[in-house]
């Protein structure tokens, strides 16, 4: 019998020790707007063989297994102030650091050490044993999960985190032989922490680049950070490499005399960046103080030009980025 493709889903749990899966449960679940999972990516290889025949010899084998997992989430505020937010594990996996200041606001922002937290990520079809799904559904769990995280406000659309998670290869199990005793057996897949964005829009959305009130169409962020699965005698291990965060910017394009993207382009300048979305108590703010825009294009959309910028987000001492939901 087929399986279900809707049955499919995510549960990520940060994990208190390298190599040790976390205590997950169903509660953990992360209600997706977009989900990939790769249960098996590795590295595909051949025995050239040289022995006299025409062609390859040799059988092809795949090296270095692991997890791969791609997940789009609403960049929302938790359901209480000062709590986390249900997508919190997967930004800390991300390199994240979390403080959280009870009744009054939660914030995240690049830590200095990028690889101290992990996650133990769930994913498949019909995870849950009361879930839609057959017996033949399968289950993974995968641990040492890092990865990056972006972020992107498209004007009409939902503001979205984007994660991609690399895990260490766990062999995926059939349903039919997941008992009450075994970590897999999930429960009935629940998110109490789950709550809904507003749309980017005139009446939800504040946004300035430099002190100015630029009328936007998208921004965003994306974690360049190299995620290094390591497979060597003695080293099984997922960690991020050299931090790098760059990004998309298009605007109206702005009347010169107010807004010189031209000259703000050739000198490098500096400049802070503010998203507000959503009021006071459910509000998801993205920000950073030291952002490089350099104009890469002039376009159209409803017969106005529109201006592009690539972005650079520097490091200061707040780091190259934050998030504050408050």
């Amino acid at each position: 019998m087929p399986m279900n493709f809707d049955t499919r889903f995510l549960i990520a749990k940060l994990q208190q020790t390298q190599g040790v899966a976390a205590d997950y449960a169903g509660a953990d679940l992360i209600p997706a707007l977009e989900l990939t999972h790769r249960p098996l990516e590795a590295d595909r290889q051949s025995r050239d063989l040289v022995d006299g025949v025409p062609g390859s010899a040799g059988e092809d084998f795949l090296s270095r297994p692991r997890v791969r997992v791609t997940a789009a989430v609403e960049a929302s505020a938790p359901t209480a102030l000062g709590t986390a937010p249900f997508w919190a594990d997967l930004a800390k996996a991300c390199g994240l650091q979390e403080t959280l200041t009870a009744g009054t606001l939660a914030r995240y922002e690049p830590r200095q050490d990028a690889n101290s937290d992990r996650a133990t990520l769930v994913g498949g079809f019909g995870g849950s044993q009361a879930a839609p799904g057959v017996a033949a559904d399968f289950l993974q769990e995968a641990v040492d999960a890092i990865g990056t995280i972006g972020f992107q406000a498209r004007d009409g659309e939902i503001p979205r985190l984007n994660f991609e998670m690399t895990a260490l290869y766990g062999a995926p199990v059939a349903r039919n032989t997941v008992t009450a005793a075994s970590p897999l057996d999930v429960g009935p897949l629940a998110q109490a922490a789950y709550r809904e964005a507003d749309p980017v829009s005139h009446a939800n959305t504040q946004f300035s680049f430099d002190g100015q009130d630029l009328v936007l169409r998208e921004v965003t962020m994306q974690d360049e950070t190299p995620v290094i699965h390591n497979d060597r005698p003695n080293d099984l291990s997922t960690r991020r490499g050299r931090r790098r965060y760059t990004g998309r910017m298009v605007v109206t394009a702005p009347d010169l005399a107010d807004f010189d993207y031209f000259a703000r382009s050739l000198d490098g300048q500096t400049s802070a960046l503010s998203f507000i979305n959503g009021p006071q108590g459910n509000s998801f703010e993205f920000a950073a103080n030291r952002v490089q825009a350099f104009l890469a294009d002039l376009g159209e959309q409803d017969n106005e030009v529109t201006a592009t910028f690539d972005l650079l987000y520097l490091p200061d001492v707040n780091g190259p980025f934050f998030m504050r939901l408050k």
